[in-house]
């Protein structure tokens, strides 16, 4: 599916050309549409007041659900390494086995979930460079920080959580390395990433709302009618072996699934179905919809009201509201014997905020799950519009092939 495209912004002061500046733009591109499915076609790198625009283009036979990369091209640079032009290619992917890792990946402590390593036309650092140690990636510190910073600051948006491997590389970037060598002693096997320390501008919420809206509206081009939104993979297992409906052509709602149901009501679709991780779709029974944990929470007191509710006692209200994580509060009460009431309790209320914000216009379900307890609850029209949608969604994913 085409991703949302972040057209050209006109905004172009007077700023030095770096390799570093390049992988920046590149990386927070390469984030971007790999967390939010947002393709910028130009990135702004600041240096203090002074910015510069750097075009990037996406790497489409390198891009799937795991892995994004773009590249950016450094000419006219201020390193002295690349003296005519280079590819800067940057791949943001998730990290699924730490054992995959390279132990001279380049770390910061201020990101404990972000790793980069170099890759083809890079340089490795070897007999005691300084500032380095042998065997990691030529990127100098400055240059990381920013990239780094820019990579964290997309995860934020997302609630942080993702593990996340940066590679870099420069496809020739051997050679243009080897044509440098002349009166050297020492080759690196590949280019130095130079610069300055840059920042990037975060992600505007505007840029995921419009992200969502064109998701949505690409599949009522199609000619869907019946759409399947999930904020993101999580539980994406459990929801298709459980409702048997993957999230391969899902619509990502991310932390805005208010946002969704005003686009499918926008667009006239007639069938929604929002299915994803309990923890940010139980908000929902108090009408929250930026579920952001740095924005919103409410979880605890959620699932503590819902308890009172059905019955239960002040006690177990009282050690729910001390639990940290949503699988230790339904550990509880499945132990306690009430989960099934709360859950029951709970989708009524989401049933009812969905009614209230779709203004009655869509039939929309919803269906929450957690990767311990896998499906916990549904609003009591989920099987009528899952049928629907799972019949659209297949014929959707012909369509896509």
């Amino acid at each position: 599916m085409d991703r949302f495209i972040v057209k050209d912004q006109n905004s172009l002061l007077s700023s030095p050309v770096s390799s570093g500046d390049c992988m920046a733009a590149a990386a927070q591109a390469a984030a971007s549409d790999l967390l939010f499915r947002i393709r910028f076609e130009n990135i702004i790198v600041f240096h203090g007041t002074s910015s510069r625009i750097y075009p990037v283009k996406r790497i489409d036979e390198n891009c799937n659900l795991k892995q994004s990369e773009y590249s950016c091209v450094v000419e006219g640079a201020a390193p002295p390494d690349i003296k005519d032009r280079a590819e800067i290619r940057v791949c943001v992917s998730y990290i699924e086995d730490f054992n995959n890792i390279s132990d001279k990946a380049h770390v910061d402590p201020r990101f404990a979930n972000l790793f980069l390593v170099g890759g083809e036309g890079i340089g490795t650092a070897s007999g005691g460079r300084p500032g380095y140690l042998d065997g990691e990636a030529l990127v100098e510190k400055p240059v990381r920080d920013s990239v780094f910073e820019t990579v964290a600051n997309v995860c934020d948006i997302s609630d942080g959580a993702q593990l996340l491997l940066i590679t870099v590389s420069c496809p020739g970037g051997m050679m243009i390395a080897a044509g440098n060598t002349m009166g050297q002693t020492t080759f690196a096997g590949g280019i130095t990433i130079m610069g300055e320390h840059a920042t990037i501008s975060k992600i505007h919420q505007r840029d995921i709302s419009d992200s969502i809206d064109f998701q949505i509206k690409k599949q009522v081009d199609y000619g869907v009618n019946s759409v399947l939104v999930s904020p993101g993979n999580y539980c994406a297992d459990k929801i298709n072996s459980q409702l048997h409906v993957p999230l391969t052509t899902a619509a990502h709602c991310y932390n805005y699934p208010g946002q969704a149901i005003d686009s499918c009501v926008s667009y006239g679709v007639t069938n929604m179905l929002l299915v994803g991780n309990v923890g940010k779709l139980v908000k929902l029974a108090a009408g929250i919809t930026n579920t952001n944990s740095f924005a919103s929470d409410g979880r605890r007191e959620i699932f503590a009201a819902h308890t009172a509710i059905i019955g239960g006692t002040s006690s177990q209200v009282r050690t729910v509201m001390h639990c940290l994580t949503c699988d230790e509060i339904l550990a509880l009460l499945t132990t306690w014997g009430i989960r099934d009431r709360v859950m029951s309790s709970i989708m009524n209320s989401i049933a009812e905020y969905c009614t209230i914000r779709s203004r009655g216009r869509l039939n929309l379900a919803v269906a929450l799950f957690s990767e311990e307890f896998g499906l916990l609850g549904s609003t009591i029209n989920t099987k009528n519009v899952l049928v629907k949608v799972s019949q659209e969604q297949f014929a959707l994913s012909l369509k896509l092939k």
